[in-house]
């Protein structure tokens, strides 16, 4: 059986940049989950990551679509909202779907953000506690 992770958004460009996080992605132990909303804010860093790995981003797009990543629509985790509004709104907006999508899954949160850190009930993995 495997072991569902939540993935935000930094763990998602290194692996696109390369390195430890990407080859976590690709463990069969895992499955990795995030939200529509996180892989549009991963998006908005291509430029970023054509020139930290001097990628088209054309081609970054389809490295996207490789990475083992089951994407959920804000209709599944919509009850969750206003819960993670409160936890972590006020520290970072950007935060929220991801953490309600943590909140309705009851798993753990793949992220290097130290937010998330701040945020009580949650269960979150740095990069090195995966490896």
């Amino acid at each position: 059986m495997k072991i569902t992770i939540v993935v935000d958004a930094n763990p998602i460009i290194a692996g696109l940049i390369g390195g430890t996080s990407r080859s976590i992605f690709f463990e069969r132990r895992f499955r990795f989950c995030t939200t529509e909303h996180t892989i549009n804010e991963v998006r908005k860093y291509f430029p970023y990551i054509s020139e930290k790995s001097g990628i088209e981003e054309e081609t970054i797009e389809y490295a996207l679509s490789l990475l083992p990543l089951h994407y959920y629509p804000k209709e599944f985790y919509k009850d969750n909202l206003k819960k993670a509004e409160e936890l972590i709104g006020s520290i970072d907006k950007k935060d929220v779907d991801i953490l309600a999508l943590v909140l309705s899954l009851g798993a753990p949160l793949w992220s290097e953000d130290r937010d998330f850190e701040k945020v009580k009930g949650i269960t979150l993995l740095k990069t090195k506690d995966i490896i």
